[in-house]
């Protein structure tokens, strides 16, 4: 199933759906005022599933190789594969930067949940504060979502050359099955993070930040390479048969493979208490159950809603929210934040139940619809993407990036 754009529009509508469940979950969770009376050594089902929906980023960094997957294939006759090897680089590079700036200025939360004591970013506690507060250090070696997408761009960029290098595009068995095992390989070893994880606490503890911005990226919570990086790969994969219009294999190999991680995690899950954001056993059958139910959302994505163009049009409030997802990523717990204080001096105690701040969240999608509702208007001039746009462009590689389904 060929797109008949340079986009794959189904998984921009999935790409909004994402973010707009982020930004519910994000300002829910970490608004909760009563969040230390949760017995985290059990916590209730709710707050597990809520815990889950809040860590939408693995279905970015499986979206962002799929589209990266897609870039190669589809412009390899008019670029050399170093100069689209050069395009990731940079990609790669800018996500990275963007990833300092979210966790130490402008990012969601941390929270110990126990003692109930939010870890904010600049922005976050300079509001809360009203006085310019930066971040403990420790804010500079927490991993992200987008560090994994760097780091995926890059290292994966390359896993495609050496694949794609010698009319390798052509040999679709070799490189389907070189993809398929080490995603499950790494995916089903991956629970060495938990072993490994000491020597991240280890360096931070003796203040070796050199070994720690290492461990930051590769077991670090809560996006460490270790699994994410087995999410990149099938992104590439998936992206591979999409472009080479093998839906077949998607249908009858790749959504199977999804069922099995989600049977694999949930039984994995069941042995364990429940935790969140833990780097323990039970994360890591959790990632497991997210991998599977991330496969399945975007096959099921691409199968179901491509072919009904109408039917996505018709959805332009999802599209707005896909078209800038950076630009509302870095800027969602400032706007959450700011909420918060007028919200706070209207009624106190809206933070004291999950329901008020369920609500809250939902307040926070309804003010994001009406910025965006008047910014499309002028394109979303001036937003992260759309610098992006303008900067590849003078790089040499046309985006398709702020191509709007209004």
């Amino acid at each position: 199933m060929k797109p008949t754009t340079m986009r794959f529009e189904s998984l921009d509508m999935l790409r909004g759906v994402a973010l707009m469940f982020i930004i519910l979950f994000h300002s829910s969770i970490y608004n909760y005022a009563n969040i230390d009376k949760i017995d985290f050594d059990n916590p209730p089902i709710v707050v597990v599933l809520m815990s889950f929906m809040a860590l939408w980023g693995g279905i970015f960094i499986i979206y962002s190789t799929v589209v990266m997957t897609h870039m190669f294939l589809k412009r390899m006759p008019t670029f050399s594969q170093k100069m689209l090897i050069k395009y990731s680089l940079i990609a790669g590079a800018i996500y990275l930067f963007f990833h300092y700036i979210l966790n130490i200025l402008l990012g969601r939360w941390n929270t110990d949940f126990v003692n109930n004591q939010p870890d904010m970013t600049a922005i976050a506690s300079t509001l809360r504060n009203m006085h310019l507060t930066f971040p403990h250090i420790t804010k500079y070696f927490e991993g992200s979502s987008l560090s994994t997408i760097a780091l995926n761009l890059i290292l994966l960029s390359f896993v495609l050359y050496f694949l794609l290098k010698n009319n390798g595009i052509q040999k679709t068995k070799r490189n389907y099955t070189i993809l398929t095992l080490s995603g499950i390989i790494i995916m089903l070893l991956s629970f060495v993070r938990v072993l490994l994880y000491p020597f991240f606490t280890q360096a931070m503890e003796t203040n070796n930040y050199v070994l720690a911005t290492f461990y930051s990226f590769t077991i670090a919570n809560p996006y460490p390479l270790l699994p994410y990086f087995a999410y990149g790969i099938f992104g590439v994969l998936i992206g591979m048969m999409l472009v080479n219009n093998h839906t077949n294999l998607l249908k009858k190999f790749i959504l199977p493979l999804g069922i099995l991680f989600i049977a694999y995690g949930i039984g994995g899950m069941m042995q364990f208490d429940k935790t969140i954001s833990t780097p323990d056993y039970f994360w890591y059958f959790k990632t497991n159950f997210e991998l599977g139910v991330f496969i399945l959302l975007l096959i099921s994505s691409v199968l179901i809603l491509e072919p009904r163009k109408k039917f996505m049009k018709s959805m332009s409030v999802i599209t707005w929210f896909s078209r800038i997802s950076l630009t509302i990523y870095m800027l969602e717990t400032a706007t959450s934040e700011l909420m918060r204080i007028a919200l706070l001096g209207i009624y106190p105690n809206w933070n004291q139940t999950i329901n008020g701040c369920l609500l809250f969240g939902a307040l926070n999608i309804i003010l994001w619809i009406v910025i965006l509702s008047v910014w499309k208007r002028n394109s979303f001039k001036y937003s992260l993407e759309y610098f992006w746009v303008k900067f590849f462009n003078r790089v040499g590689k046309q985006s398709t990036k702020m191509d709007l389904i209004l």
